[in-house]
């Protein structure tokens, strides 16, 4: 059975919904997960915006930063919040180019684990190379990709024709045979659905 998971690294319900699949998959091992790009936020500025203005007051933010927070350590996240909301389309662009030269799998979590707990700028090309460069990644090939904006319209692209199947937010995860589910659910969601619409398969074919 395949999910096609739409995600986008500056969102850490994502990052939060990467360790739910990561554990889906070990459970199920026939489950196979096609990651797309989704850019959350196009009207981030390339050099950031401020988390707090974003969400309106201190207080809001606070409230929005620990309940995450707290997902993400009950999922055994070690996540921080970054003040910094990064403009995420080099990350995007950069994670196409590790799924073309064979490296997408580790460069997908080390983009997450260097956003949401190293608190590293993924909009910056030199971070973006150097995270590469440790997960075996051609840092020189991407370095020339993301210059020449190889992979920019493919983003966009997939970005406004996953809006028009009226998807809006990150993450999405959609089952094969249309089933949609959206948000870092509880582990036992992704469970019970899938554990579901695969008793469901195998009787169509039985």
């Amino acid at each position: 059975m395949k999910i096609i998971a739409y995600s986008d690294y500056v969102c850490p319900w994502c990052y939060i919904g990467l360790q739910r699949i990561e554990e889906l998959q070990r459970e199920f091992p026939q489950i196979e997960v096609e990651w797309r790009p989704f850019e959350l936020h196009p009207e981030t500025p390339r050099d950031g915006a401020d988390l707090r203005g974003r969400l309106g007051s201190p207080e809001r933010a606070r409230a929005y930063r620990d309940n995450i927070l707290m997902l993400a350590h009950e999922s055994g996240l070690d996540m921080s919040m970054p003040v910094v909301v990064a403009n995420s389309h080099l990350s995007l662009e950069a994670a196409e180019f590790a799924r073309e030269h064979g490296g997408f799998g580790a460069y997908h979590r080390a983009l997450f684990h260097a956003y949401f707990e190293d608190r590293r700028d993924i909009g910056d090309v030199d971070v973006l190379c150097e995270i590469a460069r440790v997960c075996g990644v051609d840092d020189q090939g991407l370095r020339q990709a993301l210059a020449d904006e190889t992979y920019r319209a493919r983003i966009d692209e997939i970005t406004v024709m996953a809006r028009e199947d009226e998807i809006l937010s990150t993450p999405t995860f959609l089952y094969e045979g249309g089933f949609r589910l959206t948000g870092a659910q509880d582990y036992n969601v992704f469970q019970s659905i899938t554990s579901r619409l695969l008793a469901k398969r195998n009787a169509s074919t039985s």
